[in-house]
């Protein structure tokens, strides 16, 4: 999960489009065992399974919405500690990612920097008309790249909807078996009442297990998340928190996703117009 590392992927792959607990209950309402009831928003909703999740239409609706919008952005922040005086290895530093697709132009627009330190640590990829542009701020200064791109529709929208299943359904697995789907499937998300995500209501589940293998923490003593899901199916916002061993040291990374901006645009950035003269020829 290095953003940095993602962004070299992203930057090559996505610019040439390649890159639950269930229950039983009544979804209308029920009781924890002590007489408390728990509201259950949309209770008859396809993406509901009892006070659980039905992932795998949940990451369809969530993905459609986004393509049938002709757009749509992911943000999402990554708070990174650990107690020793050294980053163990591997690490992944605190940052925040973006990437904004436009299926009508046939652009997109990534964004990554590193937020622990003073110095300047921003990469950007700015991809259209068959180009893919880069900007890389460092300490040292700024440089710029390119790269010639041929790439389809289809393969931008199927590297959108990849996208914004990131945390929700990750697919995974040999070629040569059965797709494996890495995501909410790997917590127990249950029915925690209603919430509330840029004005619209949602219905809310949090989870207290992870079921799943990581590469930082590397052992996971504690793990925590929250989902919300709009009644239409799309999911804005989910926050993932892990604590345990990594390197021999104590460390903690907590993940927040905003899906958003339905039916996005990718405007040119001001900085495009220096790259294609940094170089060209």
């Amino acid at each position: 999960m290095n953003r940095r590392r993602l962004l070299a992927g992203l930057g090559t792959a996505a610019a040439v489009g390649l890159a639950g607990c269930s229950g039983d209950g009544d979804d209308s309402g029920g009781g924890n065992g002590d007489g408390d009831t728990v509201d259950r928003p949309f209770p008859d909703a396809a993406w509901r399974d009892g006070d659980g999740l039905d992932v795998g239409t949940l990451a369809t609706s969530h993905a459609d919405a986004a393509v049938e919008a002709g757009g749509a952005t992911l943000f999402s922040t990554a708070e990174t500690s650990h107690d020793g005086g050294e980053d163990p290895t591997p690490w992944l530093p605190s940052q925040e990612y973006e990437s904004r697709y436009d299926l009508e132009t046939q652009r997109l627009y990534v964004r990554v920097a590193v937020t622990e330190t003073d110095a300047s640590d921003v990469s950007e990829l700015y991809a259209a008309d068959g180009d893919a542009l880069f900007r890389v701020e460092r300490e040292s200064g700024v440089e710029y790249g390119r790269r010639s791109i041929d790439r389809s529709s289809g393969e931008l929208e199927s590297a959108m909807r990849t996208e914004m299943a990131t945390g929700i359904r990750v697919e995974g697995g040999a070629s040569d078996v059965e797709t494996e789907y890495e995501g909410l499937n790997l917590w127990n998300p249950t029915s925690d009442g209603a919430g509330e995500v840029r004005g619209e209501e949602t219905a809310r589940f949090a989870a207290d297990a992870f079921e799943g293998d990581r590469n930082i923490p590397e052992t996971v003593e504690t793990a925590s998340a929250t989902v919300h899901v709009y009644e239409s199916g799309v999911v804005p916002r989910l926050e993932q928190s892990w604590a345990g061993r990594h390197d021999g040291q104590a460390a903690t990374v907590d993940v927040d996703i905003d899906y958003r901006d339905l039916g996005a645009t990718v405007s040119e950035p001001a900085w495009v117009e220096t790259a294609r003269e940094e170089t060209s020829g």
